[in-house]
């Protein structure tokens, strides 16, 4: 059967309460002010949530557009129709990514020091990039310093999927 509310053992009370949410495969609920990408779009969805249940001031505000452009065509329109000052962060294979930062233990940073007053090179093994089906590149936009209502930007494409545009704000009026 499907899971539902109540179905686990732990009944501490440690739940948060429940909160007014709703959501729409259209942009009803996007009240996040950013520009919505227009290209090859075969889905979107909007999401609104009231931090407290029995309130209509404070709320989380999103909305997800699916697309069949490329990933970097996503980013570079982003990067062209977001007002000034928002920066963006890509990284191209996630998982390699993290591969490289596991190899930066306690022990390899104090092996980097001690190369560099050396003069010596103690290096990483090399990681492989990620098998193509497997790889996921994400980009992160952060508006500029001050910027009201915390926007924030995810471009994110896994393998040949269509890329995911994710655009959140959490407005307090």
């Amino acid at each position: 059967k499907p899971i539902t509310y109540g179905d686990g053992d732990d009944h501490g009370g440690n739940d948060p309460p429940p909160r007014k949410s709703m959501a729409a495969r259209d942009f009803t609920y996007d009240k996040t002010g950013l520009p919505r990408y227009p290209d090859a779009v075969s889905a979107v969805v909007s999401s609104m949530t009231y931090d407290t249940p029995d309130q209509t001031g404070s709320y989380k505000t999103g909305a997800g557009i699916v697309t069949a452009s490329s990933f970097d065509t996503v980013v570079a329109w982003y990067q062209k129709n977001l007002p000034g000052g928002w920066q963006s962060t890509t990284v191209g294979d996630f998982a390699r990514m993290g591969a490289q930062a596991a190899q930066l233990s306690p022990q390899n940073i104090m092996k980097m020091l001690a190369g560099a007053q050396d003069g010596a090179n103690p290096g990483f093994a090399p990681v492989p990039a990620t098998a193509a089906d497997d790889r996921i590149q994400i980009s992160l936009f952060k508006p500029p310093p001050g910027s009201v209502n915390e926007p924030a930007i995810m471009i994110v494409q896994k393998g040949s999927h269509p890329v995911e545009a994710l655009m959140t704000a959490h407005i307090k009026p």
